[in-house]
């Protein structure tokens, strides 16, 4: 009898020496804090392109009918399961029961409000034309919809996977600037203009619960300040490092975890077409001829980076390597200018607040100026950036990274900011849309790469590397950016 009591004396002072901190090294830590440089302008991802909103809320308040894994490939979401007709243009979902975060039912005529929301009469989605195939949406019933096209797509459920493929809550759609109401795991909580978005964990969601229970969102814009932060412990993780060079403070450092992935980040020297002379095509090629993109990415991105020579990643199934067509060749430039009748020519080059931006503007300045280019730089604020390029075409040159996936497709659309009309481009996208061989797909593709490279429709810098750090003990974190989701629904810590 003694014996028993003495080994039960000591089970329950193992258990309160556990409970007491001898089990520290399982424990985990239920709030996170992510560092990151871009704020989005607006929460509203019906309203503006800027990847920031989707990198917040896709997947973690927003969901989709299917969504998109690390590896690119796409998973049911809301369908649970999907069926498409023989000739391909009729897709039939079944939907997952759920519940928006205010406590309103998910139903089909909520897949119905949102998708006409982005292609409906009058809308003014920033991709509004990546769904342009959907001829109709209907729900049969509370948990089915019918999605029927115009002609078979081979991008649609793709883009479904995006911003523009979330269900939003039609009750709440007046809010969503400021209180986006989702069927994510994660509810938005709050936000600090100029420093912080927090969201909490959603305890009624319909699948699988995300370890954490707070993940908050904040904003440095100087990426010696967002280093620093990371260094100090104030963040927990540095998401898209945009300075390179600062990993080395990272780097055979046990407190860290380093990540190097791929994004379809092009970055890209637009080149404003509608303005003289850059409607001329020697002007153009001038341009792409007079630039050293190697230089760039060793000086502005310290050697990370993968050249490109058209708008067209790795990740793209139908990728061809177009980076001879434009060998770095000053004489080359200085000829074609001279061609052109182009004398002291000078560009407006805005640059939005992003290093890869700011840092290879100046190089692409100082190689244009070598060729007789001269140019005037402005460094804007991203909302500047938004309302002066994109909106306004009120530039001659910028510098950007194109992170929507397969956004290949707005060489097709005349009114995008670049100005690109090329009547035989927007035919053959459309063509290889409908084409349902993915061969015979992808070879249109390859042709629709040659012809806006031949055109030299914009210059094309490097492909941008998905850097990220975070502390030790973190899992779950998705290294490949195939899309625009930042996506914390597996992130754990046990530090």
């Amino acid at each position: 009898m003694k014996l028993r009591r003495l080994i039960a004396l000591i089970s329950v002072m193992a258990l309160l020496a556990a409970a007491c901190g001898g089990g520290t090294a399982a424990s985990s830590q239920k709030e996170v804090i992510i560092g990151l440089q871009l704020e989005p302008p607006t929460l509203d991802l019906t309203a503006s392109p800027a990847a920031g909103i989707p990198q917040v809320l896709l997947y973690n308040v927003y969901e989709g009918l299917v969504k998109l894994d690390e590896a690119g490939a796409i998973q049911p979401l809301l369908a649970e399961s999907w069926e498409l007709n023989d000739d391909g243009t009729e897709y039939t979902f079944s939907l997952v029961e759920a519940q928006f975060h205010n406590g309103d039912p998910f139903t089909a005529d909520d897949v119905v409000f949102s998708i006409n929301n982005v292609i409906g009469e009058g809308s003014e989605h920033p991709f509004k034309e990546t769904l342009a195939s959907i001829e109709s949406v209907e729900a049969v019933d509370e948990r089915t919809v019918k999605i029927t096209l115009s002609a078979f797509s081979a991008n649609l459920l793709f883009f479904l996977t995006q911003g523009q493929g979330v269900i939003l809550n039609q009750n709440a759609i007046a809010d969503i600037a400021t209180n986006p109401d989702g069927t994510g795991p994660f509810m938005f909580d709050n936000q600090v203009p100029g420093d912080s978005i927090t969201l909490v964990a959603n305890t009624d969601y319909w699948g699988t619960a995300a370890p954490l229970e707070q993940v908050t969102y904040r904003y440095i814009n100087d990426p010696n300040a967002l280093n620093n932060a990371m260094l100090a412990g104030d963040i927990d993780i540095l998401a898209g490092v945009s300075a390179p060079e600062l990993l080395e403070s990272f780097q055979d450092n046990s407190d860290f975890d380093v990540y190097t992935g791929l994004t379809n980040g092009e970055v890209t020297l637009a080149i404003n077409g509608a303005n003289a002379p850059l409607d001329d095509l020697r002007v153009r090629q001038a341009i792409n001829t007079a630039i050293d993109s190697q230089a760039i990415i060793d000086g502005a991105y310290f050697g990370y980076g993968t050249q490109i020579g058209s708008h067209t990643t790795p990740l793209d199934p139908y990728y061809i390597d177009l980076t001879d067509v434009y060998p770095y060749d000053p004489d080359e430039a200085r000829n074609l200018l001279a061609e052109a009748g182009v004398e002291d020519l000078t560009l407006r080059l805005l640059l939005p607040p992003v290093s890869y931006a700011t840092r290879g503007g100046e190089i692409v300045a100082s190689q244009l100026e070598d060729v007789g280019i001269n140019v005037e730089i402005s460094n804007v604020e991203w909302g500047v950036w938004l309302e002066d390029v994109f909106n306004g075409d009120n530039y001659d040159l910028s510098i950007v990274a194109h992170v929507e996936p397969r956004d290949i497709g707005q060489y097709g659309n005349p009114d995008y900011y670049w100005a690109y009309d090329n009547p035989e481009v927007a035919a053959m996208l459309k063509e290889a849309d409908a084409e349902p061989d993915e061969g015979a797909r992808n070879d249109i593709y390859g042709n629709i790469q040659r012809e806006i490279t031949a055109d030299a429709a914009n210059a094309w810098l490097f492909l941008l590397p998905s850097l990220s750090v975070t502390k030790a003990g973190i899992s779950g974190y998705i290294a490949n950016a195939p899309g625009l989701s930042l996506d914390i629904t597996q992130l754990a810590f046990n530090p």
